[in-house]
């Protein structure tokens, strides 16, 4: 989702630098023509390689700015969703740019007056100009698709990464959720470039920011973006609103008609009605293996409402001695749900609640308990957004 609104991010950051460079008196007379809707909504794109003529959406985002509030809520539109017999992204190209965000507008329930458009080959761009950069890959990622010249080959790990690379990176999305699986991931990494960006000097940001505008298209004024930064710059709020889909047994992603209205009440109220769904995972590192012990496990969570999507109970051969949450990305919901979980599930219980990505000690046990299930054939799927590992004294 995050990765091309961190685009539009870094444009309004570069803007907002130039605005007291050397072409400040531009600026400052386009900034009569501010925008006069608040909330000030925007349809982002990323797009995909023209192959054969084709041109589809790789990324489709809405951002509703409310300015008044300084509260931005945005929201991914799954490219594989089914509309109509065919996928949503296919009918940017067969219907334009008006019809496609009309369809957008149906499904939000909000008029979109503004768009941000991005071919996806400027991050190697970005990359190459801010990079390099680190990167953790928390799983392997392997994928090769002749068509598009594209070549994926990670291992788990620490990366730096320049522009062809952290392409491929922001460009994978084999999990089983396809786009929807590497949306955070992406968005750490662009805010990584644009903390680059902004350490630039005016006349490196200048060109950057010309560099920049050449790849994209948009109906937003310089002065128009400068005062939507003006008025945000300071405690912006930004909250995610999951879209609400289903897998069918197809195979393909369908709206879930149930819970769009809940959907589009989140715009419409600047507050979230629908709640995420986290991938997890349990680990008994434990020295009780017993059938009895399992049985009690499942009830406990399941008594809670919650369902991990697997419990490994014979657990792995890694050094872990105290029980510990494992969160694989910073994410401010993802921390609240296993705030609630470990309150709800384990409240006698202390555990130790630790981010891999800035734990040395973490990161390579996070690594060799992947290494261990995958090599005993374990079904885990990416990805992951954080491990419960059960290993000290638990009062269940």
């Amino acid at each position: 989702m995050r990765s091309v609104l961190y685009v539009f991010v870094i444009f309004i950051g570069v803007a907002a630098a130039l605005f007291v460079s050397t072409i400040w008196i531009e600026m400052f007379l386009r900034m009569f023509f501010i925008p006069t809707e608040d909330p000030v909504n925007i349809l982002v794109l990323g797009l995909d390689k023209d192959i054969g003529g084709t041109r589809r959406t790789d990324v489709i985002l809405v951002a509703s700015i409310d300015l008044e509030k300084k509260k931005m809520m945005i929201s991914s539109i799954p490219r594989d969703l089914m509309i109509d017999g065919k996928k949503i992204n296919s009918y940017y190209q067969s219907e334009g740019l008006e019809k496609f965000k009309k369809r957008i507008e149906q499904l939000t329930g909000i008029t979109i007056k503004r768009y941000f458009i991005v071919d996806y080959d400027i991050f190697k761009f970005l990359g190459d100009e801010l990079g390099p950069i680190e990167v953790f890959v928390d799983r392997p990622m392997h994928y090769k698709d002749v068509a598009q010249n594209l070549e994926i080959d990670f291992t788990p790990g620490y990366y730096k990464m320049k522009g062809k690379e952290l392409l491929a990176y922001l460009r994978f999305r084999k999990t089983a959720e396809g786009d929807i699986g590497r949306l955070d991931k992406q968005r750490v990494i662009i805010e990584k470039l644009a903390q680059k960006a902004l350490q630039k000097n005016v006349f490196a940001l200048t060109e950057l920011y010309r560099e920049i505008k050449k790849r994209t298209e948009f109906n937003i004024e310089i002065g128009e973006v400068v005062y939507i930064f003006s008025k945000v710059k300071k405690g912006l709020q930004i909250e995610s609103i999951p879209f609400p889909f289903y897998i069918a047994e197809d195979g393909n992603l369908y709206l879930d008609e149930s819970k769009i209205e809940e959907y589009r009440a989140s715009f419409a109220t600047r507050e979230k009605k629908l709640e995420e769904r986290y991938r997890y995972y349990v680990i008994n590192n434990t020295n009780n293996k017993s059938a009895s012990f399992r049985e009690k496990v499942e009830n406990l969570f399941a008594s809670k409402g919650y369902k991990p999507n697997n419990i490994f109970y014979e657990g792995v051969d890694v050094d872990i001695k105290k029980n510990a949450v494992l969160i694989l990305r910073k994410n401010e919901g993802l921390k609240n749900f296993v705030d609630k979980l470990l309150k709800d599930v384990f409240s006698e219980t202390e555990f130790e609640v630790v981010y891999v990505e800035d734990r040395l000690d973490y990161i390579s046990k996070y690594l060799a308990i992947i290494g261990e299930l995958t090599k005993n054939g374990k079904k885990i799927v990416f990805p992951i957004d954080f491990i419960i590992i059960l290993a000290g004294d638990l009062k269940i």
